[in-house]
Formats: C-alpha cells, structure tokens, sequence
C-alpha cells in the first residue's frame, strides 16, 4: 500500500506541473491558520485534550474555462492539555488536497459551484504523559463532494465552502505493547497505510465548513474561520475538532 500510495503521489505531482505549464490562468494563497484544537483517543482512558494548534497551507489554483482545479497541502503542529494537566501533542501533514469544481450558477453576484475534493491527510499523536508515550496517528484517503457558495457586491465577497466525506481509506492505532515499544521510522510512513479500512458513514466522518470574507478583491488579504471535525468510528475510537482563524495572501 506505501508503494502504491508513492506512485499516486509521483502521478499527481507530474499532473500538477502538466497543467501548470499548459494555462496561465494560475493563483497563488498562503496561510496562517491558528485554531483552537480538541483531540480525543480511546486508549487514553477517553480523556479530552484540549489547546492550541498552528498550520502553514499552501494553495495554487488553475482555472481551465469555466473549472477550477486547486491543490492545498498542510503542515501544522498542536499542543493539548487534559484536565489533569497531561500533555498532547500532534503533528498534522496533509500532503495531498486536490479540489475540483465548476460553476452550476451565476446570477447577480451569486455564485454556486460544486465538485469533489481527494485528500491524504495524517495527525502523529504523542502524550508524555501516558502508556510510556508511544506514537499515535489517524490516516484518511477520502473522496468528498464539494459545495461552494460567493457573493460578491461592490468591491468585497463572501465565500462559504462545504466539504464532507463520502468514502474512504482510514487508520488508526488499534494497541501496542506497553513493555517493548520505540519510536521508529515505521510509526511515521509505514503502519499510518497498514491496516487500512475502506468505509463510509459507518467507518468515518470528515466535515468542513468554511466562511472566507475579502474586504477588497483588489487586495491580497482575506479572512477566514473554519470548523473541522475528523471522527474514526470502529475500533479504538478518535475524534479530533479545530476552531480556525485563518489570515490568507492570496497572489
């Protein structure tokens, strides 16, 4: 499955430069997205840990007539704390985030467009405090359609975005021995792609929501806030919740 997962990304990267070289009509977005952050994992006793987390995304977009084609990876790292003052930590990567849409509307400075998004999206969790400290990690692949709504009047726009999962491939941890454990090379690129489940509703739920206000569309800068909610169903439950506010460049 690694393997596999490698060649999709060498074809995905060769298809991005393809079209990159081939329309002109590219966009450019950073951002800083500060969130607060709420993560809990059914082999800490259920403990809730709550904190803080802080992301670089960025984002290129190609439009092709009327379609939009956007690519957004994400690293990010995050503090939590339990209410008995145990520590959390989590790393976030999301390497692969491709977004389709195309317009099904537009009227009078309303816009709707809809589409699909595939994401590769990975979260390392690491608690000093409890079980010896080994590393955790949740692994999504999921496919999930996409609507998106603008209204533009005068020299601003509103941008509302919803995004939720249909299907997937996830993964999480399941056990571990608590005698004989290290940190090894595996835990970060191996066993996130063993033990993967294909599900939908039943297995995993991934849900988006995004408002995005542009003062001035003739400027760079945007604002955003996000709700994020990652949630694995079987097994050793997960579930993870972000707050964001997010200050984007766009170029």
């Amino acid at each position: 499955m690694a393997r596999r997962y490698l060649k999709f990304m060498v074809v995905l990267l060769w298809f991005a430069l393809r079209i990159s070289t081939s329309y002109s009509q590219v966009k450019h977005s950073h951002d800083i997205v500060l969130g607060n952050l709420q993560f809990k994992d059914g082999l800490n006793l259920g403990l809730v840990f709550n904190g803080v987390q802080l992301d670089y995304r960025y984002g290129i977009q190609w439009a092709i007539n009327n379609h939009e084609i956007g690519y957004q990876p994400q690293l990010g790292v995050g503090i939590g704390f339990s209410r008995f003052g145990m520590q959390g930590y989590q790393i976030h990567i999301n390497p692969v985030n491709v977004t389709w849409t195309m317009p099904v509307y537009e009227q009078n400075g309303h816009t709707i467009r809809v589409g699909a998004n595939f994401t590769t999206d990975y979260n390392y969790q690491y608690y000093e405090d409890l079980h010896d400290a080994p590393l955790f990690w949740t692994t999504e692949m999921g496919f999930s359609p996409v609507v998106r709504y603008s209204y533009q009047w005068n020299e601003k726009r509103i941008n509302v975005r919803l995004q939720n999962s249909i299907f997937g491939f996830t993964s999480n941890r399941q056990g571990y021995d608590p005698y004989f454990w290290q940190t090894t090379f595996k835990d970060f690129f191996v066993k996130p792609h063993t033990d993967l489940k294909f599900g939908s509703f039943n297995n995993y739920n991934h849900t988006t929501v995004t408002v995005e206000y542009v003062p001035n569309i003739s400027k760079k800068h945007s604002f955003l806030y996000e709700f994020d909610y990652f949630g694995i169903y079987y097994g050793n439950k997960f579930q993870r919740i972000n707050h964001n506010l997010i200050w984007r460049i766009s170029l």
